[in-house]
């Protein structure tokens, strides 16, 4: 026979066949041993019951909870690290100007689409808070580009191929880009500028030129696709081409140049994709400031870029949406100045280039960003 029990899941013991006959001495001391556990167990009872006992229950006994505290309020975060303040205003409302840091904190600007949108020649010295008239360019020109190389000033195409070197309210013809060239983008390493894409007047430009002071220019790079109405700054011996638009087309793409090998990389991605935006920097980073959608909506947008990681975060706001503005660094704050706003009269149209800009306000605002403190 099985000794295994199903219903008890025990073992079953049978019972000895021959039980021992019990007299009445053994059953005098059964009695006497039931009584007495009788008793223990009375007794644990009562005990169990005053202490609110309850060995046999699956629920555990009740306790006394401590207070939580309210937990504390946490404070917003800001993600804005940079802060925008109304420096002025320029004398002449212009979009795609171009500009160097120039004085003690303060820009020159120079060219640029005025309000009807047709090139001027106004040449804007800007410092403290006002910008007065520093001379005139020799022909009216807008979508140029200029740079700060040892002491002078030089002022590059605006769809021309003439490059200027400016000595004190005049310019000299100094030499000549290999092209016509307008709406490219600038950036200077040492004693060197680099002159980035670009439109001739009827092609895009997937070019990089450099042009040093006493010398000729030269093809160093090309870009892997045709480049215009880009932006670029140089930090830490490099230069990040931002944005812009290939075949009308803005692009999210940040490409790295390196001088040194004269060879250009992928970089980073914008969270957008953009042209006609400014750029300069602001300590260890990269601001990329405002700039058009392919839609034709401009943004209030100022993204820094971290140059080490690559890592891209909205850093803050432009009071207004704008694009066609422009921005230097200056001391430690960045200089951004015109551009069009989002509504109002035409904007420019560049008849030396047969580029066609947005339609806006052109604005004549002059701000400054810094390091939020």
């Amino acid at each position: 026979m099985s000794q295994f029990d199903p219903e008890y899941g025990g073992v079953r013991r049978d019972p000895p066949r021959r039980a021992a006959r019990r007299t009445p001495r053994s059953r005098g001391r059964a009695g006497a041993v039931s009584f007495f556990l009788a008793a223990l167990i009375a007794v644990a009872v009562v005990v169990v019951e005053s202490l609110h006992l309850h060995p046999f229950s699956s629920t555990p006994a009740a306790k006394t909870k401590t207070p939580t505290p309210p937990k504390k309020q946490r404070k917003p975060v800001s993600h804005n690290t940079v802060s925008v303040a109304s420096l002025g205003t320029l004398g002449t409302p212009a979009s795609r100007i171009a500009a160097v840091s120039y004085g003690t904190g303060g820009a020159l600007f120079m060219g640029g689409f005025g309000a009807t949108g047709t090139p001027i020649d106004t040449v804007q010295n800007f410092q403290v808070s006002n910008a007065t008239s520093s001379g005139t360019l020799p022909v009216p020109a807008a979508s140029a580009a200029a740079a700060t190389l040892g002491a002078n000033v030089y002022l590059f195409g605006g769809g021309t191929p003439t490059i200027y070197e400016l000595t004190g309210t005049s310019f000299d013809i100094v030499g000549n880009l290999p092209t016509a060239t307008a709406d490219a983008a600038i950036a200077t390493i040492g004693n060197t500028a680099y002159l980035i894409g670009g439109y001739t007047g009827s092609a895009e430009l997937n070019t990089i030129v450099a042009f040093t002071p006493g010398g000729t220019t030269q093809t160093v790079a090309t870009l892997p696709v045709t480049l215009r109405y880009a932006t670029a700054t140089a930090i830490g011996g490099q230069i990040y081409i931002i944005g812009g638009a290939t075949a009308g087309v803005p692009s999210a793409t940040v490409y790295r140049f390196d001088p040194s090998s004269n060879s250009v990389t992928n970089f980073t991605t914008l969270p957008h994709a953009r042209d006609r935006e400014a750029s300069a920097t602001l300590g260890h980073r990269i601001l990329v400031i405002g700039g058009e959608s392919a839609a034709g909506g401009r943004s209030r947008a100022i993204y820094a870029i971290n140059p080490a990681s690559g890592k891209v975060r909205l850093a803050g706001l432009m009071p207004v949406a704008l694009a066609d503005a422009v921005a230097v660094s200056s001391g430690n704050e960045v200089i951004v100045a015109g551009g069009t706003g989002a509504s109002g009269a035409t904007g420019a149209t560049s008849g030396a280039t047969g580029a066609s800009g947005a339609s806006g306000t052109t604005l004549a605002s002059i701000d400054a960003i810094t390091a939020a403190g």
